[in-house]
């Protein structure tokens, strides 16, 4: 996820594929990705869950991968290509704004919880 997030935004599907490892990273983080997105979809996972462990990873993720996911879902004619983690980096956007952002982690926001 790392090199995911390490992407610049706006860069093309060429600029992605020109880097092995980038690629790669690109393709490890949508499979996991696509996995858990239908995981919410099935109501496996409970979106809220996924907003306070990762929404902001996967919403990052999507902003720096919607340009390669795009074209390959032009090249291929298909618009099958990551579909999943699309429709979770939507639902995320739509219904979890959650406790933690930039500025305010999950340590200061739940600071008062108790088991």
């Amino acid at each position: 996820m790392i090199v995911v997030h390490s992407i610049p935004d706006g860069s093309t599907a060429s600029a992605i594929e020109e880097d092995a490892r980038v690629l790669a990273a690109v393709h490890a983080v949508g499979v996991i990705l696509e996995g858990l997105g239908y995981s919410v979809y099935a109501r496996i996972v409970p979106l809220r869950v996924v907003a306070d462990l990762c929404g902001g990873t996967v919403r990052l993720a999507w902003r720096k991968l919607r340009p390669y996911v795009e074209e390959e879902r032009r090249r291929s004619g298909s618009q099958k290509t990551f579909e999943w983690f699309q429709w979770l980096a939507t639902q995320l956007e739509r219904y979890s704004p959650g406790k933690t952002d930039l500025q305010v982690g999950a340590h200061e926001a739940y600071l008062d919880w108790k088991p």
